[in-house]
C-alpha cells in the first residue's frame, strides 16, 4: 500500500452489518490512519449497525428486472422517521434520489421507480438510509454497499 492517508472502512461482505451513520452519538466518525510503509494499529474504532436488508431487487447478487418500472424493496427500520433512496448507474452517476416516508405495521419498505427512463442493458444499483427527522436530518442505518445491484433488460 503506498504511503498517505487512509480512511478507515468496514469490510465489505455481505454480512448483515454496515459502518454505523448516526452521527448523533460517539464513535461513529469517520477514522483515518496515515500509512508509511510499516504495519498500522488504529487507536480508535467506529460503530457498525444492523444494515436494512435488501429484499429486492439484488439482494443475493446482480439480478435482472424486466420491463416497466422496477420496485424497491428493503427491511423497516422500527425506529424512522424516513428513508432516502439513492440509484445510482454502473459508472457511480446518481440517476435518481427519493424521500420515502417511515413505514408503520409492515416487515418491509417498497419504493416504485418514478425517475427517468432507465437505459436497457445498464447495471444500477439503489440505495437506502433510515433516518431521523429532528432539529436536523440523522441517519440511522443503510443497505449494505454489495447489495442492490440490478440490471435492466426490458
Amino acid at each position: 500500500m503506498p504511503p498517505g492517508r487512509y480512511a478507515v472502512l468496514a469490510a465489505f461482505e455481505n454480512d448483515g452489518l454496515v459502518r454505523d451513520p448516526d452521527t448523533s452519538i460517539a464513535g461513529t466518525d469517520i477514522v483515518f490512519v496515515d500509512v508509511a510503509g510499516a504495519d498500522v494499529t488504529l487507536d480508535t474504532s467506529f460503530k457498525v449497525t444492523e444494515a436494512l436488508a435488501v429484499r429486492s431487487p439484488g439482494a443475493a447478487g446482480v439480478e435482472t428486472v424486466g420491463a416497466g418500472d422496477p420496485t424497491f424493496t428493503w427491511a423497516d427500520d422500527s425506529s424512522e422517521d424516513g428513508y432516502e433512496l439513492v440509484v445510482v448507474d454502473a459508472f457511480g452517476d446518481v440517476v435518481h434520489t427519493a424521500d420515502v416516508g417511515g413505514v408503520s405495521g409492515s416487515a418491509d419498505v417498497t419504493y416504485t421507480w418514478s425517475g427517468a427512463a432507465l437505459e436497457a442493458g445498464m447495471i444500477y444499483q439503489f440505495r437506502a438510509k433510515s433516518f431521523r427527522e429532528r432539529a436536523a436530518r440523522t441517519y440511522i442505518s443503510a443497505t449494505e454497499d454489495l447489495r442492490g445491484v440490478f440490471l435492466y433488460q426490458p
